[in-house]
């Protein structure tokens, strides 16, 4: 039984780098669609991932979190040309993912570490309904990908702790890189 485990750790932990190549792809785009498409790519992945190695919190909240995206890239990709579709603009679809990562956190809040990947879910699905700015967004991103950095050391996600903390240096050089923009504008408008 040990070895199967361990077999299952180990094939588990190279699907993981295969999803964190494919996230890594996503830094190289400028379109929020591609980068979105992508997201959605390396969340089912890395559900599998998760799952494989035992984390399962991981898996539920990257499915959460790959409905998120998917209902994002739609709204994206439609919402110019069918603003008249209720579907892409319905604010009932937060008010359920919301309500969805509420409920898993209740279920496991007698098991805290599983609680920090759904807290960082429920925070960054807020951020990105209620935000466009780029600069807010990349605060969000690294705000809620430290969670994520715990939970990844805590249940030995090797793929999953060497991306979130890319993430999270991606995140903070992107405000910089914004507030030195900010500088530069200011400056020479007086």
């Amino acid at each position: 039984m040990t070895g199967e485990l361990d077999y299952m750790m180990l094939i588990g932990q190279g699907v993981g780098v295969l999803a964190f190549c494919v996230a890594s792809m996503k830094n190289f785009k400028k379109k929020k669609s591609d980068i979105l498409k992508l997201s959605i790519v390396a969340y089912a992945i890395y559900i599998v991932h998760y799952f494989m190695i035992g984390a399962i919190a991981g898996s539920y909240t990257l499915i959460l979190a790959l409905l998120r995206d998917t209902y994002m890239f739609k709204r994206e990709t439609h919402h110019k040309k069918h603003r008249h579709r209720k579907l892409y603009n319905n604010p009932l679809f937060f008010i359920l993912l919301f309500s969805a990562y509420t409920t898993l956190i209740i279920l496991n809040i007698h098991t805290p570490v599983n609680t920090l990947p759904l807290f960082a879910g429920v925070t960054y699905l807020s951020f990105e309904w209620f935000t466009t700015n780029k600069t807010t967004l990349k605060i969000a991103g690294g705000f809620t990908t430290l969670p994520w950095v715990f939970f990844d050391l805590i249940s030995f996600s090797i793929a999953g702790f060497v991306s979130d903390s890319i993430s999270l240096v991606v995140c903070a050089a992107g405000v910089l890189k914004d507030k030195k923009l900010r500088r530069k504008v200011v400056k020479h408008n007086h």
